[in-house]
């Protein structure tokens, strides 16, 4: 004889009992006035971000790894990077997927680190499923914990990873690809409270410094901090090289910085030098050169106006009329100058124009091994003083004065 249920009375849903709900899916919230907000911890004030990933994106050949030694010989000398102050000496952990590691020694050499601070990171040593050991290259996401145990074990307080692209198990282009594979890297320097900066290669003919990375927007959109590094647009050369924060989740730099690069003799590789704070934009950086024509006429602007220019200030509308040169060519060729715009006022403080003026700077060599290490006053930007004044604005009479809008 089977027995019969009986009915439970007043029996309520899977949601009136308390542990059915508890042990179900659902999302935690907490109110805002319970959490504490955070400031920025910042490796570099306003470049590198600790306990974050940060990026630096820049054509081969461009100078992004001589730049990073820089910065390497700085943070590990405890020497002071540009707008910031020294410190007490820190350790680096450096994974080149590009480079075999006596070069790598020999840039931080020729750029004055101090080699003790410094851990190479290799191949990861694996053992197969027959109980075998081999290497084989680190690689994301599957290798991060690897990484976080270096970091811990010998007090790292940044990462570079140059080549960052060569180590994603996937498809590089793909966002969920990469999405992962960086998350996994932010996580793991918030978890130890480093710095993590990866070097990457952007596509070529990209102007947008947000995207510039390789190609997915993963690339960007999870790091705090992107960096652009490329040749100086402006100078025909090709000698100078420009850097300029893309993308900051805090407050942006008030400048990027030009340099640079000389060349070591001994170890024959590059090392920074004249670094002098720059206001070429990172959407000019990673933009396509421009042609040989417009490089012309740039030239010959830039001629001009510095001959205009020499003998003191002059108003800039009388200067657009004195050079003959057309009026977008003529504020690129100031822009290139670092020309300082100063606006007149009338009585009433109104702007009734500008009046232009060539900038007195100079370049100090910033390399480290340099007898006086003139690299930066702590706590300050040096350099030339560019009175950045933007919006065009009418004179009293109607007439347009040229700014610095561009």
């Amino acid at each position: 004889m089977t027995a019969k249920l009986r009915p439970v009375p007043n029996a309520g849903t899977a949601a009136d009992d308390p542990l059915i709900e508890r042990l179900s899916p659902h999302i935690a919230f907490r109110n805002a006035e319970e959490i504490a907000p955070s400031s920025p911890e910042w490796l570099w004030r306003r470049w590198l971000l600790l306990r974050a990933l940060n990026l630096l994106a820049g054509r081969q050949g461009s100078g992004k790894t001589t730049w990073v030694a820089y910065i390497v010989a700085a943070l590990t000398r405890g020497l002071p990077l540009p707008g910031d102050e020294g410190g007490r000496p820190k350790r680096v952990a450096w994974l080149s997927l590009e480079e075999p590691d006596d070069r790598v020694v020999a840039r931080l050499e020729a750029a004055g680190a101090e080699l003790s601070q410094i851990v190479v990171l290799g191949d990861v040593q694996d053992v197969d499923e027959e109980g075998r050991t081999y290497s084989r290259r680190w690689a994301l996401p599957r290798d991060i914990s690897i990484l976080g145990k270096v970091v811990q074990d010998q007090h790292i307080a940044l990462v570079v990873i140059d080549g960052l692209g060569y180590s994603i198990a996937g498809d590089s282009h793909n966002y969920a690809v990469v999405g992962s594979a960086l998350s996994a890297l932010a996580g793991e320097a918030e978890r130890t409270g480093a710095a993590v900066l990866g070097l990457v290669h952007p596509p070529k003919g990209s102007s947008d410094p947000v995207t510039a990375a390789i190609g997915s927007t993963a690339w960007t959109a999870i790091p705090r901090i992107s960096i652009v590094l490329g040749v100086d647009p402006s100078d025909e050369s090709g000698e100078r090289r420009v850097v300029s924060v893309g993308k900051s989740n805090y407050k942006m730099p008030d400048s990027g910085y030009s340099f640079r690069i000389g060349n070591d003799e001994r170890w024959e590789c590059g090392f920074v030098m004249g670094m002098t704070p720059s206001n070429i934009a990172a959407e000019e950086i990673t933009a396509a050169a421009p042609t040989t024509e417009e490089k012309g006429e740039r030239v010959d602007a830039r001629e001009v106006l510095r001959e205009l220019l020499a003998g003191g200030p002059m108003d800039a509308v009388d200067a657009l009329r004195a050079s003959g040169v057309a009026e977008r060519t003529l504020k690129r060729a100031r822009k290139d100058l670092g020309v300082i715009a100063l606006a007149k006022r009338n009585a009433h403080g109104h702007v009734t124009g500008w009046s232009w003026s060539l900038p007195q700077g100079h370049e100090a060599n910033t390399r480290v091994p340099s007898s006086d290490l003139a690299l930066w006053p702590s706590g300050s930007d040096q350099g030339v003083n560019t009175l950045s004044l933007q919006g065009g604005q009418r004179g009293e009479a109607g007439t347009l004065a040229l700014d610095s809008a561009e």
